[in-house]
């Protein structure tokens, strides 16, 4: 009792730390733009599927990919996952200023829970993040009609969208299982623009924006699946997000070369919308062993583009295709299939919801994964380190590309609960 009871405790500080460190350290241009860099990973058991898991269901890990996938958690099973990332981020570009053309940062990305509540019914609550801001870059300023500069305007930007989710699943029929989330979006976004001196450096006014979001996104999931004949197990599914808008509360203070205050304002609200999201997904595994996943997202973002108003860049709708395989290593134990490691590799194309200097920014890259599990239920811990290298953005049109290499942990405890038998003899 007092193991777990330091394990509970842990897993509290851990959640409440990872509130301060969701955000990103890296600096991405591309994210001073709508409501930052949308997160398109989900640091679970599908990372090194190139996060392919609409359809895939999982009797251990949690699959939140999909709310459909929580009906899979075995029987009377409690468990708890977190997610670390590291990157590198590599520039390139006309704009790219040469001495500072690489960043990395070591992030919290995601603290979930999941227990099955009875024999056809899974739950689970987590953090993840939505979105990121962090771009910081130097824009001359000119006396108008003339090549003088006098000033130069320092625009720097930082901040989260962070998740906290409730999922539920119910199985019907053994093929069939309906999920759906709440999810609440909060955060805050910190705009700066400090006007400096092109001599000393020194600044001479800032004006400082600090917008608060919240609301709900609400998910809902379903999977059909099967088997297909003696050797072959199929599952389809589906996602739909609904649209919603984002309650914006925006602060703006400005300051002069004293740091004097000598402005300040709370403007009116306005509401950002969130649109709606449709997602497809495939999953074929040959004798429990070797799995075959496809997924097709696509979010309607130009309905909301009046939301997102802008200079040399506009919003649109953005897809994503992904594919992933996975070799599962098992072994029998007492008439059951007890999985030991697994290895994995995907791929994926992506065109993100921007459109600038008339270049919609794609994304593209390739992922590998490994994982091994607690042995026979002796061990309640699995790990799994997930490699990913990819691609965003150009350097056509006076853009900048982004080259990164990303290392995620994924930590997964697991046990038995409400039960006073064993769970092996």
């Amino acid at each position: 009792m007092k193991i777990r009871s330091r394990s509970y405790i842990l897993l509290a500080l851990v959640f409440f730390a990872s509130l301060r460190t969701m955000a990103q350290g890296n600096f991405s241009p591309y994210s001073q733009m709508g409501i930052g860099d949308l997160e398109d990973g989900f640091y679970n058991r599908t990372s090194g599927l190139a996060n392919t898991g609409l359809a895939y269901r999982n009797n251990r890990y949690i699959i939140n990919n999909n709310p459909a996938a929580y009906s899979g958690l075995s029987d009377q099973y409690f468990t708890v996952e977190m997610g670390v990332r590291g990157s590198v981020v590599n520039y390139y570009g006309t704009p790219v200023n040469p001495a500072s053309t690489q960043s990395g940062d070591i992030t919290f990305r995601r603290l979930a829970m999941a227990i099955k509540l009875s024999k056809h019914w899974g739950s689970s609550i987590g953090l993840v993040p939505f979105s990121t801001q962090n771009y910081e870059y130097d824009v001359p300023y000119y006396l108008q009609g003339s090549t003088n500069e006098l000033a130069n305007h320092h625009y720097q930007g930082h901040g989260s969208v962070n998740k906290a989710y409730w999922g539920n699943a119910y199985e019907f029929f053994h093929h069939l299982s309906v999920g759906v989330e709440a999810g609440y979006l909060f955060g805050q976004l910190n705009q700066k623009d400090n006007l400096q001196n092109i001599g000393t450096g020194a600044t001479l006014a800032s004006t400082t924006n600090t917008v608060d979001l919240n609301n709900l996104y609400m998910q809902y999931g379903l999977q059909l699946y099967g088997k297909l004949g003696k050797k072959w197990d199929y599952s389809i599914g589906g996602t739909f997000n609904q649209r919603n808008d984002l309650l914006a509360s925006y602060n703006r203070v400005v300051l002069d070369n004293d740091s004097i205050q000598r402005n300040s304002q709370q403007l009116s609200q306005t509401y950002l919308g969130v649109p709606n999201a449709f997602g497809v997904g495939l999953a074929l595994t040959h004798k429990q062993k070797y799995t075959f996943l496809a997924d097709y997202k696509y979010q309607n973002w130009a309905a909301e583009k009046n939301s997102y108003p802008g200079k040399n860049y506009t919003i649109t709708n953005s897809q994503r295709g992904s594919v992933g395989f996975e070799i599962s290593r098992k072994r029998s134990f007492y008439n059951s299939q007890i999985e030991l490691s697994y290895a994995q590799i995907g791929a994926y194309y992506g065109e993100t919801y921007l459109q600038v200097n008339g270049q919609q920014i794609k994304d593209y890259g390739l992922t590998a994964a490994f994982g091994v599990n607690g042995l026979k239920g002796q061990n309640p811990l699995c790990y799994d380190i997930v490699l990913q290298y990819g691609v965003k953005g150009t350097q056509q049109n006076n853009l900048v590309q982004q080259r990164y290499f990303n290392i995620t942990f994924v930590i997964n405890y697991g046990t038995i609960w409400f039960t006073k038998g064993k769970k092996y003899d």
